[in-house]
């Protein structure tokens, strides 16, 4: 086993804080490698190497013995597995450190234990990524029996029939800048993880979202599991959650791309879910370039600025998010609906289009979804 510097530096701040003297740990070869004393890091423990070499239970360092890297204190072996890993020194009188000294061992052999167990974990899970982001994301079907084979390694049969879902929380903007706010979205995301794995769902989390992999199930029945975990979310942390789900697709990768088509759209909806299915206008958004949607925005709010449209793109969101109701709308803005309406109608002198004609309203609705994928481009540019 390897011994973590980070993880044994933490064990060692943390027992001495306990038992109040200097504690070291020293590696299978002696060497120190976390110590409250900085300046003996990376030193030879010549004591240390002694119970590695001779294989001692102990061995006391006595003030005659002392060298210029090894200190008077008692020196233990760290056993992990039935084997030596390492030695942890506490520094003092033979008096002072031999009643506590085996509880330190234990105590040092315990959080090595599970500091090696979560590295572990972290390890398995990142190998676990790497097979979804290539069986998801990348190409690796097509190289689909080495991908099986890997597969197979994890326990994961690729053949079995699945849906994705890609869900993340609404506004995350609004989170992701305070450590609560980071915390709120991680306790969210592990319920969401939770819930999917209890239905056997394989999860992976890619660039702020979470994609969930679900046994086959038809878009009612998926639905209705997108449903109940907005109302987990909804009632365990008052946040809500945009999920967008495939089409049915054979090609994994090819249901992902759907899914995230269908998660862009849900970000708006009025629900906070979209079914690729269900979508029309948003299946070729991604098509257009990001340089034809600025264009097209900037002849729809001709002569605004960045912060003008994003004002306007923010009435119209609300405006469709409540399906064309005024009076929805208006309260969802907290607002009177004839103020509602007003800026519908300013809306309109400014644009040349009425958002709540249906031979208009498509215009409109275009400019607020090209709107999502440059806002930046568009603040950068603006400033």
């Amino acid at each position: 086993m390897h011994l973590s510097y980070l993880s044994a530096q933490q064990i060692v701040q943390e027992i001495s804080a306990i038992v109040g003297q200097h504690v070291n740990i020293m590696d299978s070869d002696g060497v120190i490698i976390a110590s409250t004393d900085p300046s003996r890091i990376g030193h030879v423990h010549e004591g240390a190497k002694r119970i590695i070499d001779e294989d001692l239970p102990e061995l006391y360092i006595s003030l005659e013995m002392e060298t210029a890297t090894t200190r008077n204190g008692l020196n233990l072996p760290l056993t992990i597995n039935g084997r030596v890993v390492g030695v942890v020194g506490i520094t003092g009188r033979y008096d002072q450190v031999v009643s506590y000294g085996q509880i330190v061992k234990k105590m040092t052999e315990i959080l090595l234990r599970e500091g090696y167990e979560q590295d572990e974990r972290r390890l398995d899970q990142r190998v676990l990524n790497r097979f979804l982001e290539d069986w998801i994301i990348g190409d690796g079907l097509v190289r689909a029996s080495a991908l099986a084979e890997r597969g197979m390694r994890l326990g994961i049969d690729i053949a079995l029939p699945r849906r994705v879902m890609i869900a993340s929380v609404k506004d995350s903007a609004h989170y992701i800048n305070t450590s609560h706010g980071q915390k709120l979205i991680e306790n969210v995301e592990k319920t969401v993880a939770s819930q999917a794995r209890r239905e056997g769902g394989i999860i992976l989390r890619n660039a702020g979202r979470q994609l969930l992999l679900v046994a086959s199930r038809t878009d009612i029945g998926i639905r209705n599991f997108a449903l109940n975990l907005q109302k987990q979310v909804q009632g365990r942390f008052g946040i809500s959650l945009c999920i967008g789900v495939d089409g049915h697709a054979e090609d994994l990768h090819k249901a992902y791309i759907k899914a995230q088509k269908a998660w862009r759209s849900a970000m708006y909806s009025a629900d906070g879910i979209a079914l690729y299915d269900q979508l029309c206008l948003e299946i070729f958004v991604e098509d257009v370039s990001k340089q034809s949607k600025r264009e097209y925005l900037h002849k729809v709010f001709s002569g605004c600025s960045y912060e003008e449209i994003r004002y306007w793109v923010g009435i119209l969101n609300v405006y469709f998010s409540a399906e064309g109701s005024v009076s929805r709308a208006a309260q969802q803005l907290y607002m009177h609906k004839n103020t509602f309406q007003y800026k519908l109608r300013k809306l309109e002198e400014l644009t040349g289009y009425d958002v709540r004609l249906p031979s208009q309203a498509t215009i409109l609705y275009m400019s607020s979804i090209f709107f999502r994928d440059v806002e930046n481009d568009l603040l950068f540019l603006d400033n």
